[in-house]
């Protein structure tokens, strides 16, 4: 086996990505804002729930935690610069949105809006949030959720181009999935 190199404590966080690259859109007092968000987990079936984290200093951050809602849009590719821009810049200089050249429509059950473009979407009210390290980490329930029937069926179709969602890799490194692999135990093994 080949050998190990000794990392820094913050390469961490690395090895636990890639995840999905989200769209998080937050709605307050009619205005809208939109991040680019990577840390991001489900962190309980029953009842369904998904927690993201958020850098106190960011508009998001201000919106979600006054309106107890986002939402999460999944991009595919062809979005890569909407996706980055989104996460480079602020919304307290511009809105985000049109600078991204990314279509908001009304979500089935919040108020942040969802992303016309991406390909899956999660809606969610914020049930907890707790500080950890220099992130707070917003806990939301899904209230609805809704995606492209040729992107996902259970889990992503990353054998088609609408299931093939972007995974963060590190500052603008971003990779596609595009080929599963599926593990089947002998029925005497489990």
């Amino acid at each position: 086996m080949a050998e190990k190199v000794v990392r820094e404590a913050i390469d961490a966080v690395r090895l636990l990505q890639p995840g999905p690259v989200a769209l998080l859109t937050s709605r307050f007092r009619s205005s809208d804002n939109v991040m680019t968000v990577a840390w991001m987990a489900p962190v309980s079936f029953d009842p369904p729930l998904v927690a993201v984290a958020i850098h106190p200093g960011r508009l998001t951050h201000e919106y979600v935690s006054k309106s107890e809602y986002f939402a999460l849009s999944f991009p595919t590719a062809d979005l890569l610069v909407a996706i980055h821009r989104c996460g480079m810049l602020s919304g307290r200089d511009g809105d985000k949105l049109v600078a991204a050249g990314l279509t908001p429509i009304d979500a089935l059950a919040v108020e942040a809006p969802l992303i016309e473009e991406c390909v899956a979407h999660i809606e969610c009210g914020v049930v907890a949030c707790s500080r950890f390290g220099d992130h707070d980490l917003f806990v939301g329930q899904p209230l609805a959720v809704s995606a492209m029937a040729e992107a996902f069926d259970g889990r992503w179709i990353v054998e088609t181009e609408a299931g093939r969602v972007l995974h963060h890799l590190r500052a603008d490194y971003y990779a596609a999935l595009a080929r599963p692999y599926r593990a089947r135990l002998e029925p005497e093994e489990g």
